[in-house]
């Protein structure tokens, strides 16, 4: 089957636009977030080990909150309702209106009788009249001919190489040349990023689904996202096809998978490739330009613009039992990501790699699946790229932890993560955050829950050094804490 999308039966806030179903919102209430990733379940704490909290695996309706619409469904799934309406009504009329003047007595009357007229005189003759025209027209002539050798010259000398010259012919000459891509502009970097995005077809028994990936080498390292691979199973697929910009395809196998992270890695039999230039997701900005490229709905090679709407958007995924299976410390931007996109590539103006398309919003839909509204979110490529770079080098994927259990502050007015038990001997009671402290912050970027606080704990590396500000009894303190490893 290709990539579902989300039931009527549970609808869901968040999903990946090429995958199995996503379960949750940004916060995860009823839960405890795990310590082992920033946070873990109260129901079940495990020194220095990650608990999932348990959510549903369908989504939810969508809930409404005071002075808010009704929160936004992720689904995912490569199929879907086409975009295109099925016509409509011309927004103009096609009926004329009388032109105007065409009626009524003229303005002014004929010469009323008795005015004086005057009898026209005949010109008079002189024999050196049209020698005096036939110099005037002359000189006319070559006047003219000047003018038109200048307005040439001029014309040459301020024209740019992005319009076409044309000098001569009637008005109706077409002009069948192109301007060429400027550096930078959309054109540009879609030719030179588009040989590096691939669109992928997995299969395992019954279960099928697509995506896009994008090439990290000339011998066919290709990184996608692990929801891809998995087509919606509890394994990765069986058999995974590739196909290039190019129109050629070729067979890959699975280098390794991390749902936690939703990254996976194949290997594609394939030499010549063109690989990605990889960026930095450290230093990017809300409004910079970005550009996505993937296979959404299976159409391969697909461009498609926006802005970067939000950093550090806490999206939650999920598994097939409903376990959650991914807290992503996302990057969200405007531009149109649909179903198939995940996987694929969201790269700035310069076609640096900046991000992975995972997962999109949708509102809620009686059919299922409803295209982008403009809700789209991407992994981080600085994320991404290091636990890529442990799934190629056959090593465990290995995670910061902060080593608290934690669950959602019970006050509205307060948003945080309430710590509900500190793991002795782990980074936070070294640094002596209390039982009871509600953390608010993660260096400069505000905890809101503690989905948010799994999400920016999960995007920094083992050993990391960060600052928590919490509150506690009152008081609001600034800790460094050195983050362990799970």
């Amino acid at each position: 089957m290709t990539d579902r999308g989300p039931r009527d039966d549970h609808p869901n806030p968040y999903a990946p636009p090429g995958g199995h179903p996503v379960p949750g919102a940004s916060g995860m209430p009823h839960h405890a977030a795990p310590a082992g990733y920033g946070a873990q379940p109260s129901q079940q704490p495990m020194p220095g080990q990650y608990q999932q909290p348990t959510v549903p695996h369908q989504p939810v309706a969508p809930q409404h909150q005071a002075g808010q619409g009704p929160d936004p469904t992720l689904a995912y799934g490569p199929g879907g309702v086409p975009p295109y309406g099925s016509g409509g009504q011309a927004p103009y009329g096609a009926e004329g209106g009388t032109p105007y003047g065409s009626g009524g007595e003229p303005p002014y009357g004929p010469p009323t009788s008795g005015m004086p007229t005057q009898q026209p005189q005949p010109p008079q003759k002189n024999g050196r009249g049209p020698l005096w025209i036939a110099m005037v027209a002359v000189l006319a002539l070559v006047a003219g001919l000047l003018g038109g050798v200048v307005g040439v010259i001029a014309t040459r000398d301020g024209s740019t190489s992005d319009a076409p010259e044309v000098l001569a012919g009637s008005p109706n000459t077409r002009v069948t040349t192109q301007p060429p891509a400027k550096p930078g502009s959309v054109q540009d970097v879609a030719a030179r990023v588009l040989p590096s995005v691939v669109s992928i077809g997995v299969s395992t028994g019954r279960q099928s689904g697509s995506g896009s990936g994008v090439i990290l080498s000339d011998d066919g390292t290709i990184l996608t996202n692990a929801h891809v691979i998995m087509a919606g199973g509890d394994k990765p697929a069986d058999n995974v096809l590739v196909s290039y910009s190019n129109g050629n395809r070729a067979k890959a196998t699975v280098v390794g998978v991390d749902a936690m992270s939703d990254i996976a890695v194949i290997k594609a039999d394939s030499t010549g490739l063109t690989p990605i230039a990889v960026g930095a997701s450290d230093n990017l900005s809300v409004g910079q330009d970005v550009i996505a490229i993937g296979s959404p709905l299976g159409l391969e090679g697909t461009v498609t613009t926006g802005i970067i709407s939000a950093l550090n958007r806490p999206v939650t995924t999920g598994a097939a039992d409903g376990s959650v299976e991914s807290v992503i410390n996302a990057i969200q931007t405007d531009a149109a990501i649909n179903p198939g996109n995940s996987g694929g590539a969201l790269v700035n103006s310069s076609g640096a790699l900046i991000g992975i398309n995972t997962a999109i919003a949708t509102v809620g839909s009686g059919q299922g699946e409803v295209g982008s509204i403009g809700l789209g979110f991407a992994i981080p490529i600085d994320q991404a790229m290091r636990v890529a770079n442990q799934l190629i080098a056959g090593q465990k994927v290995t995670r910061a932890n902060l080593g608290v259990n934690v669950r959602p502050s019970p006050e509205a007015t307060e948003p945080g993560a309430l710590v509900e038990s500190v793991v002795s001997g782990g980074p936070a009671a070294q640094a002596r955050i209390p039982q009871g402290a509600l953390i608010t912050a993660v260096d400069d970027a505000k905890v809101a829950s503690s989905a948010a606080l799994v999400a920016a704990i999960r995007s920094k590396e083992p050993g990391q050094s960060v600052k928590i500000t919490y509150t506690h009894q009152g008081k609001e303190q600034t800790v460094t804490v050195k983050l362990g490893e799970a």
